[in-house]
């Protein structure tokens, strides 16, 4: 794949429910940014009734599906949501609504993807962890995927890891991450997300359609973000929606305790 110029845009998605780190991720991207100008955010907000939007994050460079949190059906139908507000940007960014960043991540994610010589490269890794409150402690950390286990419905689960020895180019990867996924914008067109999955299942069917469809699958030789994944003080979706609660229940509900 040839190198692309720093000022190729970004169209960068972020599902979000009821996540009070919504917009300190969004600023600490924009902050991190080498050209924040080039940052498109497409942002499924989940929220609290009558919870108003931050005017900080507002114009052109926005596209927001905002509803009440009681209609929400899940992280995969959010992602597909915000699919629909993709308009053609050179690359496409899936994060979650939790998450810190490295100087310059993007030009250094065209830099890694360019080191990958593949016409269709997808960047993925469980991102190094932080603790919101305490970023300055988050060590800068270059990570890669690893098979976990099988769930007892013969589903994989994954872990992070650390690569055996440092690199200076991307390595191959069998696995792909939901919150942390970069790759060019085609994908959206070739690898619509599956609405119907609720969230288990989620990562490997997407490492398997985007292999399937021409994708090649690396972890990124250098550290670009950290990622919250305790979720402390934080609502989760299973446990909002319920058909005890009454609460609307989306497609491919089965619940989980799984977090990411």
């Amino acid at each position: 794949m040839s190198g692309r110029s720093r000022a190729d845009t970004f169209f960068v998605s972020i599902a979000s429910y009821r996540d009070p780190e919504l917009v300190p991720t969004i600023a600490d991207c924009l902050a991190k940014a080498r050209a924040p100008d080039r940052l498109r955010f497409g942002i499924c907000w989940q929220h609290e009734p009558g919870e108003a939007w931050s005017g900080q994050l507002t114009g052109a460079q926005f596209s927001v599906h905002s509803l009440d949190w009681q209609l929400s059906e899940g992280a995969c139908w959010a992602r597909a949501e915000i699919m629909k507000l993709y308009n053609g940007e050179d690359w496409y960014l899936q994060l979650d609504s939790h998450h810190r960043f490295a100087l310059d991540w993007d030009a250094k994610l065209i830099e890694q993807a360019a080191l990958t010589a593949s016409a269709r490269p997808v960047l993925s890794t469980y991102a190094a962890a932080y603790t919101p409150g305490a970023e300055s402690d988050a060590a800068e950390q270059v990570t890669t995927l690893a098979f976990d286990r099988f769930t007892p419905e013969g589903l994989v689960l994954l872990k992070p890891a650390t690569p055996l020895q440092t690199r200076d180019v991307p390595t191959r990867a069998r696995f792909v991450s939901a919150h942390f996924l970069f790759a060019p914008g085609c994908f959206v067109r070739d690898i619509p997300y599956d609405s119907e999955l609720y969230f288990l299942g989620e990562e490997i069917t997407l490492a398997v359609r985007a292999f399937t469809h021409g994708y090649d699958l690396f972890h990124p030789a250098k550290h670009i973000l950290w990622h919250e994944y305790t979720r402390a003080n934080r609502a989760k979706h299973w446990d909002d929606h319920t058909h005890e609660g009454g609460t609307r229940v989306g497609p491919g509900w089965r619940g989980t305790s799984a977090t990411r």
